[in-house]
C-alpha cells in the first residue's frame, strides 16, 4: 500500500478549508494510507475524518528545536511514505519532506522552496484571486485531473454531542458569539459591540448566547458573556475543536470575526454573520451559501495586518451594531 503524507496546516480556519482537498486526495487514491502530520493544536481535526488514516503529531520542542526535528525526520524516513502533499507555503515544511527523503513532493512554488520540490505547483494570479479552499485544491493537480471540490464538511461525534447538550442552556435557542481572533487584534471587532449585539439578540428572539473562543481568548469570551447577562455562557477556550463543533451546530445563529471557529460553523452548516475588517473577504469567508459578511469598504482593505497601523479606527470601527443586527435579520430570515 502506498503512503502519502498531507503536511497540514497549522491554523484551525486553513485547516478547515483545507478539507474539500483531503476527501478528494482519498477519493483519486483510494488505497493510498493518507496520514496527515499537524500540530497538536488541529490534531482533533483531522483525526475525525473518515478519508483520513492516521494522524502525525510533532514532538514537543522542550528539549530543543533542532533535536526535535532532527527526531522528526527519521519517524518520517521510516515511514517510507511515496509522496508529500505540502499544504502550507512555509520554506520549513518543504525542507521536512526533502530530508526525509520522500521520493515525491509536491507543494506551490516560491519562497526559496521550489528546488526542495518535485512538482512545484505556480502560485499564479488565479490561484490567489479565488477562494482559499480552492486555493487548496489546486495542489491535487499533479495526481491528475481532481472532482470538484465539496464544501467543508464536519461530522459532530456522539461524545462531543453529549458534552454540548451538557454544557449549553436548554429551552431557548442559541446564538454563538465568538469575539476574538487568533491571528491579531486588526481582525477583532469590539468586544463593546459584540455586548450590546449579543444582548439585542438575545431580547429579539428569547434567545440564549453562547460564547466561543480559543485557550488565548478565554478572558476575553468570559467577560463578553458575563456583560451580555445571565442569558449568556462562556465555553471560549474550554474546548477541544470536537466540542466546538458540536457547541457551535446547536445554534441558531453563529456571529464571528474571520477567524477558526467561523469555519468550523460553515463546516457544520450553521449560518454565520461575520464581520471582516483587514481581511480578504473574497479569500477567506465561509465557503457555504448560508453566510453574510459585514464589512466597510476602505482603499486600505484587505490590508491583512495584524495590527492597524492607523489606529483600529477605519475598518472596524465603521461596523455599527445596527449593521451586523440587520445582517442576523436577514440571514434568519427575520425569526430565530
Amino acid at each position: 500500500m502506498s503512503g502519502i503524507l498531507v503536511t497540514g496546516n497549522n491554523w484551525l480556519g486553513d485547516a478547515v478549508m483545507s478539507l474539500p482537498t483531503l476527501r478528494s486526495l482519498k477519493a483519486m487514491r483510494p488505497h493510498a494510507r493518507i496520514s496527515v502530520l499537524s500540530r497538536k493544536s488541529v490534531s482533533d481535526l483531522y483525526a475525525g475524518l473518515p478519508y483520513v488514516d492516521e494522524t502525525i503529531v510533532p514532538p514537543p520542542r522542550e528539549k530543543g528545536k533542532l533535536r526535535s526535528w532532527l527526531g522528526l525526520v527519521r519517524d518520517l524516513k521510516k515511514r517510507k511514505f511515496d509522496t508529500a502533499l505540502i499544504l502550507p507555503r512555509s520554506f520549513s515544511s518543504a525542507l521536512l519532506a526533502f530530508s526525509a527523503r520522500i521520493p515525491r513532493r509536491i507543494g506551490y512554488a516560491g519562497d526559496g522552496r521550489s528546488p526542495m520540490l518535485t512538482d512545484a505547483v505556480p502560485r499564479d494570479p488565479d490561484a490567489l484571486r479565488g477562494h482559499r479552499v480552492l486555493y487548496f485544491h489546486r495542489l491535487l493537480a499533479p495526481f491528475g485531473k481532481p472532482p470538484d471540490p465539496a464544501p467543508p464538511a464536519l461530522e459532530v461525534v456522539p461524545e462531543a454531542d453529549r458534552w454540548a447538550a451538557d454544557h449549553l442552556p436548554p429551552g431557548r435557542p442559541l446564538v454563538g458569539i465568538n469575539p476574538g481572533a487568533t491571528y491579531g487584534e486588526a481582525k477583532q471587532w469590539y468586544p463593546e459591540r459584540f455586548i450590546e449585539t449579543g444582548r439585542r439578540l438575545a431580547k429579539r428572539w428569547n434567545a440564549s448566547v453562547v460564547v466561543v473562543g480559543g485557550p488565548a481568548e478565554r478572558e476575553l469570551g468570559d467577560r463578553v458573556a458575563s456583560e451580555i447577562g445571565s442569558k449568556a455562557v462562556s465555553l471560549s477556550g474550554r474546548t477541544s475543536i470536537p466540542q466546538l463543533a458540536a457547541a457551535i451546530r446547536r445554534c441558531a445563529l453563529f456571529l464571528t470575526n474571520d477567524t477558526g471557529p467561523m469555519h468550523v460553523a460553515d463546516a457544520v452548516g450553521v449560518p454565520i454573520v461575520a464581520v471582516f475588517g483587514p481581511t480578504d473577504w473574497i479569500a477567506t469567508p465561509p465557503y457555504g451559501p448560508r453566510h453574510e459578511i459585514v464589512r466597510h469598504p476602505l482603499d486600505c482593505s484587505p490590508c491583512l495586518k495584524r495590527v492597524c497601523p492607523l489606529g483600529h479606527h477605519n475598518c472596524m470601527k465603521r461596523v455599527a451594531v445596527e449593521d451586523v443586527l440587520a445582517a442576523c435579520a436577514r440571514v434568519l430570515g427575520g425569526a430565530a
